[in-house]
């Protein structure tokens, strides 16, 4: 019944904008209308840039790594749910789990426990911008793209805190965030443990973070959500969900594809179908862009407009369009056509090949086989938990 109920809301969502959607149709196809040297062209340009991007970002990781190991025994590092920062030559690890809930600090150089409360202050003050310039991945791969890539587009991260909008919904003073991290460290479980490289005790202090962290990451991102999924005649608890499957509303949310943001939008895939759309040619989008909500949100949501609307427009049934471009988000379009086209004498990844075969089963059996017969593992539980939270969001 639940899925039933989900399935009827999301077929209205989307036929409450049949009117509008004549006029995306029309420029859904003017933004890709490009000669063959113009594609060419744009694809050489694009290919170096991204040549250049990957090279820098896989040098920035691989000298970030070695610096932590000379430290720490083990290398934790950032990722969609997960923000992790070192200070003090990194002998500070700070590590904020959107998933598990919860703050985890570690300490190693001290002859004593020492007093956790200016790291969690550090943490309750520490803005987006702030967490975005001290991150020497991100901030020296924006630095150095700038440089080498002529069409990259950048912008400004804004100072949104990070951690304190989780537990205020107004900025507190310095006497609120003292009492705070005073509250907290007196609350939290501590621990020691032996780092094997150096011989010395890390102290560890864990505390829990609030319970409504993903309420509180839902009405932070609500105003971008509402206006995009508007434009782009989408339903807003789907594109909450997007959110929630790929970040937990982790604002620092970042892999080393490169993906980034809260809709962890990948440059070279994504970043590019979106701004061709959008401004007619495609273009490098920096760090610094995709960490800013509103622009992320923007991205993601003209990305999943163009799944569903143009890559997948010939599967007749409007809820097997949403789970193949449910799908497709996490794997792309050619990943879900593979899925129904690997045992066929065909292009594995044409999704023109494969709509015969989806244009034939009725909506559950193509969410059934889409969960079986997805290439990849992350891909098939991605379509499961992506539909599954879209009630979560309905109000």
């Amino acid at each position: 019944m639940k899925k039933f109920l989900v399935l009827l809301t999301v077929l209205l969502v989307f036929s409450a904008f049949a009117d509008e959607f004549e006029d995306y149709k029309n420029q859904d196809t003017s933004g890709f209308k490009s000669s063959k040297d113009e594609w060419y062209s744009y694809k050489e340009e694009t290919e170096r840039s991204f040549e250049m991007y990957k090279d820098v970002m896989e040098k920035e990781f691989a000298q970030y790594k070695n610096d932590i190991a000379k430290v720490w025994d083990d290398i934790v590092v950032s990722d969609n749910y997960t923000w992790v920062e070192y200070l003090n030559n990194y002998k500070i690890r700070k590590i904020v789990n959107y998933d598990k809930g919860e703050i985890k600090i570690d300490v190693v150089g001290f002859q004593n426990m020492p007093d956790f409360t200016p790291v969690v202050k550090d943490i309750l003050n520490e803005d987006s911008a702030t967490a975005f310039y001290r991150d020497p991945v991100s901030s020296n791969t924006e630095k150095k793209i700038k440089e080498l890539v002529p069409n990259v587009v950048t912008d400004k991260v804004k100072s949104d805190p990070v951690v304190q909008k989780l537990y205020s919904d107004k900025p507190m003073t310095d006497t609120q965030v003292n009492s705070l991290a005073k509250k907290l460290t007196d609350g939290a479980g501590y621990a020691t443990s032996k780092n094997e490289k150096t011989g010395q005790t890390v102290y560890t202090m864990t505390v829990k973070l609030p319970e409504d962290i993903y309420k509180k990451g839902a009405e932070s991102v609500k105003p971008h959500v509402q206006t995009y999924a508007k434009t782009f005649q989408l339903d807003p608890a789907l594109v909450m969900a997007v959110i929630f499957t790929e970040s937990r509303f982790n604002p620092m949310a970042k892999s080393y594809v490169p993906a980034y943001g809260l809709m962890q939008i990948v440059p070279k895939s994504a970043g590019l179908d979106a701004t061709k759309y959008l401004e007619g040619s495609e273009r490098v989008l920096a760090p610094s862009y995709l960490y800013n909500p509103e622009n992320n949100v923007k991205i993601g949501a003209a990305y999943f407009y163009l799944l569903y609307y143009k890559y997948f427009k010939g599967v007749n049934n409007d809820m097997s369009r949403l789970y193949c471009s449910i799908a497709a988000y996490n794997t792309g379009a050619g990943g879900v056509a593979y899925a129904f086209n690997k045992d066929a004498n065909r292009s594995k990844y044409s999704v023109t090949a494969a709509l015969g075969t989806i244009n034939s089963m009725s909506s559950d059996q193509v969410y059934n086989y889409l969960k079986t017969n997805l290439r990849y593992e992350e891909a098939r539980n991605y379509l499961v938990r992506v539909y599954g939270k879209i009630s979560d969001y309905r109000e």
